[in-house]
């Protein structure tokens, strides 16, 4: 597996991934576009350099001097339980540690998304809060913090 830069070209085949994992909470085109330019951290894993294909993503955005957001990680479905997770994110959380600037890093999860659960507590996220009606779906999320 290889961890990469998303790029523009990848813009069609994220938005399209978003769409099928999160349907109507996923995020719009325009926004996944303003995001591949602007990110603070936006990785791509493909399974390998042929077919280039891509498994999962995440997004992490500085979202204040001394702090991140990490506002989606999507492993595809077929490719979850796999520890395509636990790679990308621990890759992610190297290159946040790089900035040193950083004191911590924030994240909503659905509050009934399990596996996502234990993969942020595999980290030492822990639950800050519950927040409720979050999503369009009217579904509650809780708020995970990490300080580094």
């Amino acid at each position: 597996m290889i961890i990469d830069t998303v790029t523009l070209k990848d813009l069609d085949e994220i938005y399209n991934l978003e769409r099928r994992s999160f349907k109507k909470d996923s995020f719009s085109k325009d926004l996944i576009l303003n995001l591949i330019i602007k990110n603070t951290y936006f990785f791509k894993l493909v399974d390998d350099e042929i077919s280039n294909s891509i498994i999962g993503f995440i997004i992490i955005i500085q979202d204040r001097e001394d702090r991140v957001n990490l506002i989606n990680l999507l492993i595809r479905k077929n490719n979850q339980n796999k520890g395509c997770g636990t790679y990308l994110l621990n890759y992610a959380m190297k290159k946040v540690k790089e900035m040193h600037i950083i004191k911590t890093i924030v994240l909503n999860v659905n509050s009934k998304n399990r596996v996502a659960i234990k993969l942020y507590q595999k980290f030492n996220f822990r639950i800050v809060q519950k927040i409720e009606n979050y999503y369009r779906q009217k579904e509650s999320a809780y708020l995970m913090i990490l300080n580094i």
